[in-house]
């Protein structure tokens, strides 16, 4: 208080952070799900009919511990240490890969990102880490290009919409909204993957045919355009408004 320097704060302990709600110009989310320390109990998720994990928990529940951060700390921005390749952690309760699998990789950054945190830090680059797990650099690459891309978007918009879909009682997509005054981020990610109990990591399935409602503010409820994002550019998507959502069959 004295100096007035901006202070950053960063929360790996999520049962706690609600006390130091405020107090940092910079709050930042640190724990991952696959295979590294962590002080949540992950064997308590019962997110696969009865199988506990020790090895993982839930990718989605990065996306709701950075919701508790982002409104616990409004208008503050919120920040997010992404789980990167990491050669220093050694085989975690018989888990024989050590870093996450490049779609582990890539939906913890996304699970983040959708809940419209304004910075993505990764843990732990480096050359030794990389060498380690090669199979990283691309999605890696990948997740950066995108958010340099749509990096106008998220840092002028908020999060206006969030919904968990379920598809037979079980988890099938989140999907989340983050609109500006110049249009609005559509994140669809993918929650019915399944827990290998062999190799120890999550699996995701092939690509489905499904229909993904987004409410829109009322104020973009006529949209101009509306086109899939990756690395490699714009694409055009079947869409429809209906009720205030924008429906796009994929």
């Amino acid at each position: 208080a004295a100096t007035r320097l901006p202070t950053s704060v960063t929360h790996s302990e999520e049962r706690v952070w609600r006390f130091y709600a405020g107090l940092s110009d910079f709050p930042h989310y640190d724990a991952y799900r696959v295979v590294a320390p962590s002080p949540d109990a992950w064997t308590q998720y019962d997110r696969w009919g009865g199988l506990r994990l020790r090895w993982g928990a839930p990718l989605e529940t990065i996306g709701e511990m950075c919701r508790s951060l982002r409104e616990l700390n409004r208008p503050m921005p919120t920040a997010y240490w992404s789980q990167g390749a990491h050669a220093g952690w050694s085989s975690w309760v018989g888990r024989p890969r050590t870093s996450p699998t490049p779609d582990e990789l890539r939906l913890q950054a996304y699970h983040a990102l959708a809940s419209r945190i304004t910075s993505l830090y990764w843990f732990n680059l480096s050359l030794h880490s990389l060498v380690k797990f090669p199979d990283l650099i691309e999605p890696l690459t990948r997740v950066g290009r995108e958010i340099r891309m749509l990096e106008e978007y998220c840092l002028e918009g908020d999060a206006t919409s969030h919904e968990r879909t379920l598809r037979e009682g079980k988890p099938d997509w989140d999907l989340d909204v983050v609109s500006g005054p110049r249009g609005s981020l559509l994140f669809a990610l993918d929650l019915a993957y399944t827990a290998d109990r062999d190799e120890r990591v999550f699996k995701f399935g092939p690509p489905r045919e499904v229909t993904l409602r987004f409410p829109l503010p009322r104020y973009s409820q006529t949209p101009v355009e509306v086109f899939r994002v990756s690395a490699e550019g714009a694409a055009p998507v079947e869409h429809a408004m209906k009720n205030g959502a924008l429906e796009i069959r994929d």
